[in-house]
Order: structure tokens, then C-alpha cells, then sequence
């Protein structure tokens, strides 16, 4: 953890530091940063995850992990793209034939997504304001006004108010854009992913170089009706091998679980490779 990592996460932690610091990197932000060659445009309104990315404390091991696995040519799919960090660093990676769609359902943070995309001229994305889930439809986005990256398809303590977006499976909304097999994908929609994953079924099993970049919070994964261990076991059952952010593979679910309590997640990374 660097000293910058410390200060944020840790010494920032308690609420009234906490409430004090938003304030003060609101009103610090820039409109824009650079980073790896791309540009990355931030929403002056979140402290939280732009917050963290003006500060260069945000998932810089899954950053690293991500840009050591993208290549030219893949398809790759951002599900959760918040302001469109992980799309934006696909780009030169994946090159004029690759292809990125976007996924991000908060229509604040999906105005900051296209201003991202045009802002690196990339003319091989495609932003989608849509939730990914297992059925199609309709659902309430509970949002958090002072994390965006915090919105949830499920009712939580944390939410500020709360609208109705589009929902559908990505099994259902690739077939709609004429994508067949992906090759690399990011989910970060805070406790979702088991629904996700279950939307992409027919995807991940004609997908046969596939690489999955996952948040893993177990709470989460609870109070959106997902069992964590059956997740793990669901991704298994498909072809995947459960990994950690160091390429070791995961052997023993409960332990893995129990690790990470309440607040507490890290990222995985499920692999055909």
C-alpha cells in the first residue's frame, strides 16, 4: 500500500474525516486525467471513485493485472464501466481491431463514460446505458450520491434515492450487437455479479480464450441473493478456473470467504486460459 493508499483508505476511514475530505477532493478534482496513454474524464460529484483516480489510489494492482492481459484484437466487455477508466485503458491495447462495449446504467456516470470515449477519439466502443442481469426488463438503481461507483440493483442502507433502468442479460444484449464470443471481461456492479454471470451463460461457453476480471465481496453477493461459494462453484462448472489477483489459483471457497467480512472484497479473476 503507498502512502497515498494509506491516507485514503485508512487514516480517511472514519466518518466525519471522511465527510471532510469529500468536500475538500471535490472541490480539488480535475476535469480530466492522464493515465498509461489515455485520457479519463472525472465527475466533479464523486469523491469516491474519481476521487481515487486523481489520487492514482484506485485498483492499481487490478490496473496492472488488466493491462498485462489485454491484447490487440480482443473483444472486450465493461460491465460496471463507471466514468470508463477500464474502457479507456482497453483502447490502445486492443487496437483498431478490437472492439469494447460498455456497460453502465447511472445516467450521470454514463455521460462521464461517452465524454471518456470521445475524449480518445475511440470509434470501436459501444456505450450501452443498461444494467447486465438474468432477465430483461425493468429494476430500481439505488444510488449513492457520494460514491458512484456504490449504485446497486438492490436496496441498500447506503442509497440516496433511487430510478428505474433498463435491464437485460448479456447473452441477450450481445447477440443484439452481433457479438458472439468475448475475450475479456470486467464486473464490478457491487454484489450483481452472480446475476450477471447467470445472463451470460451461452456467451462464457462459446467464448474459449476467455478472461474474467471480478469483484468478490461476499456481503454483497448476499444481499443480492447470491450464494458466494455457489458462485465460486457456477464459474467452475463453466470452464473457468478461480484465480487471485497473483494468478494463484483458489482452493478452498470457505476460506477465501471468510477472509473478506462485511465490507471487505477483493477482485478474482476467472480464466479459460
Amino acid at each position: 500500500m503507498t502512502i497515498a493508499e494509506y491516507i485514503y483508505s485508512v487514516l480517511l476511514r472514519p466518518k466525519p474525516l471522511r465527510t471532510l475530505s469529500n468536500a475538500l477532493i471535490r472541490a480539488a478534482l480535475p476535469g480530466q486525467i492522464r493515465r498509461d496513454g489515455v485520457i479519463v474524464i472525472l465527475n466533479p460529484n464523486d469523491p469516491v471513485v474519481s476521487g481515487a483516480l486523481a489520487l492514482r489510489v484506485y485498483e492499481n494492482r487490478e490496473i496492472r493485472f488488466f493491462k498485462s492481459v489485454c491484447k490487440p484484437g480482443m473483444t472486450f466487455l465493461d460491465v460496471g464501466a463507471n466514468v470508463g477508466l477500464y474502457t479507456a485503458l482497453a483502447l490502445p491495447r486492443i487496437g483498431s481491431t478490437g472492439r469494447v462495449v460498455a456497460l453502465e446504467p447511472d445516467r450521470e456516470s454514463f455521460e462521464y463514460l461517452r465524454k471518456t470515449v470521445l475524449a480518445n477519439g475511440a470509434d470501436n466502443v459501444t456505450c450501452v446505458r443498461k444494467a447486465a442481469a438474468d432477465f430483461s426488463g425493468v429494476s430500481k438503481l439505488f444510488v449513492s450520491e457520494s460514491n458512484r461507483g456504490d449504485n446497486r440493483l438492490y436496496k441498500s442502507e447506503l442509497s440516496m434515492g433511487s430510478y428505474e433502468v433498463e435491464v437485460a442479460p448479456l447473452d441477450v444484449l450481445l447477440k443484439e450487437l452481433g457479438i458472439a464470443t468475448v475475450d475479456l471481461v470486467k464486473i464490478d456492479v457491487q454484489g450483481f455479479e452472480g446475476h450477471v454471470l447467470r445472463g451470460m451463460r451461452e456467451t462464457i461457453a462459446r467464448s474459449p480464450n476467455l478472461t474474467i476480471l471480478m469483484e468478490f465481496w461476499p456481503h454483497g453477493l448476499r444481499c443480492a441473493q447470491t450464494d458466494p461459494a455457489e458462485l465460486l462453484s457456477d464459474l467452475e462448472n463453466m470452464g473457468l478456473r478461480i484465480l487471485e489477483l497473483n494468478l494463484r489459483p483458489v482452493k478452498d471457497y470457505r476460506a477465501l470467504i471468510e477472509k473478506y467480512p462485511g465490507r471487505q472484497y477483493t477482485n478474482l479473476v476467472a480464466s479459460k486460459q
